[in-house]
């Protein structure tokens, strides 16, 4: 039986893959999640943090037909969509106004019809309207379509949108690194070593970025272990990651659950313990994200005595999750008093985790 003290103790001896996997699945759930809430309050309190953000996608159009996906539109689909820029400029606008939002979300699919202009207008009308907000911006596949689509270097687009005023990089694109799976989920997309390669390169560009792992799938107990220390190994090279988010698979609605390959949604327990384990294997290296959108807001309560201390964000108008089944929203008030239901501090932060607020109860 492994209980909260060996497992504490071998966390700080810094884990390998193989004693990951054993505790992940041999520990009780309970146990294990109150070892990584030790080692959380150890290393970062017990503030919970969270940005004020908005999501807009930028097009649903995309090629790359990943069956994990509910979102996506194909070319010449008459839901298919393109944002203009000054369109998206305003709505983020009009939530600074309405909501004071300090971080625009922005993402899309790999759409044939963009061309660099496009992203050039995209972010320079968010920062003519809205200079002070952080410009969060496409994922590291989306960076690799557009490279190959424009027939140049990921090192360009990234350095152009940075120019045009990108300032982070969102996780999205990450799934799982194994290959195996990645073949079943997202078969067009990019491998998880060119993820991985794509956020070196962005990171050393100065553009640090978060990283995701969806999970609930296909995968397995030894590919979720071995994401999260590649996750660890990708921080301890570059330090340009910003935050570590777990991200439960909502399959209605998806390809993946019209084959019969995924059934339902993966059970509360292996939630707990995906939080727990990322944990155990980040340590201080990077904050843990319960991720209110996918889990919902009963579960994500227990995540964070489960070793996550951050809420990733209000994310309003949030739209691949909800195509998905998702169909939950929140409010700054409503995340602070979750936090505070658990006995945590709630504070709201910045994108890059260097400015925090408290939050008092009013």
């Amino acid at each position: 039986m492994l209980d909260t003290s060996y497992i504490i103790e071998s966390a700080l001896r810094d884990l390998d893959r193989s004693e990951a996997a054993r505790i992940f699945n041999e520990a009780d759930v309970f146990v294990l999640a109150k070892a990584a809430d030790y080692l959380t309050k150890r290393f970062f309190g017990d503030v919970v943090t969270f940005v004020n953000n908005v999501v807009v996608n930028y097009s649903n159009i995309c090629v790359a037909r990943c069956p994990i996906c509910a979102f996506y539109r194909p070319p010449g689909h008459p839901e298919g969509y393109v944002k203009k820029p000054e369109e998206a400029a305003a709505l983020v606008e009009m939530f600074v106004r309405e909501y004071g939002v300090t971080e625009l979300h922005i993402n899309g699919g790999f759409n044939p019809l963009l061309t660099p202009e496009y992203f050039d207008e995209l972010f320079r009308a968010v920062k003519r309207r809205v200079p002070h907000v952080v410009i969060k911006g496409p994922t590291m596949a989306e960076a690799a379509y557009y490279a190959k689509l424009w027939k140049t270097s990921v090192r360009e687009v990234l350095s152009r949108w940075k120019e045009a005023g990108l300032d982070a990089i969102s996780g999205g694109g990450a799934e799982i690194f194994a290959e195996d799976v990645r073949k079943v989920i997202t078969p067009y997309k990019i491998s998880g070593e060119e993820w991985v390669r794509i956020a070196e390169i962005a990171h050393e560009l100065g553009i640090p970025s978060n990283v995701t792992m969806l999970y609930g799938h296909v995968e397995r107990v030894e590919h979720v272990v071995d994401h999260i220390f590649r996750v660890r190994e990708l921080q301890e090279k570059t330090g340009g990651l910003l935050l570590f988010i777990p991200v439960k698979f909502n399959p209605y609605n998806t390809e993946l659950y019209k084959r019969g390959l995924v059934k339902t949604v993966a059970p509360s327990i292996y939630d707990v313990k995906i939080t727990a384990i990322a944990r155990l294997i980040l340590l201080d290296r990077l904050k843990v994200a319960a991720y209110w959108l996918s889990v919902g807001k009963r579960l994500v309560s227990t995540l964070l005595l489960a070793g996550a201390n951050d809420l990733v964000g209000t994310m309003y108008n949030e739209t691949v999750l909800r195509s998905a089944g998702a169909t939950h929203s929140a409010t700054i008030e409503e995340l602070a008093a979750i936090v505070r239901e658990v006995g945590k501090i709630p504070a709201l932060r910045d994108t890059f985790h260097r400015k925090t607020i408290i939050l008092n109860a009013s």
